[in-house]
């Protein structure tokens, strides 16, 4: 377990799991009022929408990156909810943003598993420290 990225703030997200292959079910409760927690060794994360970001910022904003550098987005595009079912295996889809207006690859945070991020990465994926 780890980062698949970071969000703006620095926060890193991490993937739907709460240990391998074990889903967040009983790790929700454990989520302050942004959805982060600390793991065992308090390093603060993210595996859903980071309210921090989206309260303040907008529900269609960049929220960050993941390690094959590919954006990350809030759950709403242009004033739509963003669901699981508008976006591929990786849990994205390309066209333009407002950040790119030319288009480009972006993940989107859903309300639904796998929240972030799908099937691995759209690109390759580079690492991350803290």
């Amino acid at each position: 377990m780890g980062a698949i990225g970071v969000s703006l703030n620095g926060v890193p997200f991490y993937n739907q799991y709460a240990a391998p292959d074990e889903p967040l079910t009983n790790e929700i409760n454990s989520f302050d009022q942004y959805n982060g927690h600390p793991t065992g060794n308090s390093n603060y994360h993210y595996h859903i929408e980071p309210l921090y970001l989206t309260e303040k910022q907008g529900k269609d904003v960049l929220l960050g990156f993941l390690l094959d550098g590919f954006p990350v987005y809030g759950p709403s595009e242009d004033s739509k909810q963003v669901s699981n079912d508008d976006l591929d295996e990786y849990h994205g889809h390309t066209h333009a943003t407002s950040d790119y207006p030319d288009g480009i690859y972006h993940y989107h945070t859903t309300s639904e598993d796998p929240y972030i991020n799908g099937n691995g990465y759209y690109g390759t994926p580079g690492t991350f420290t803290q």
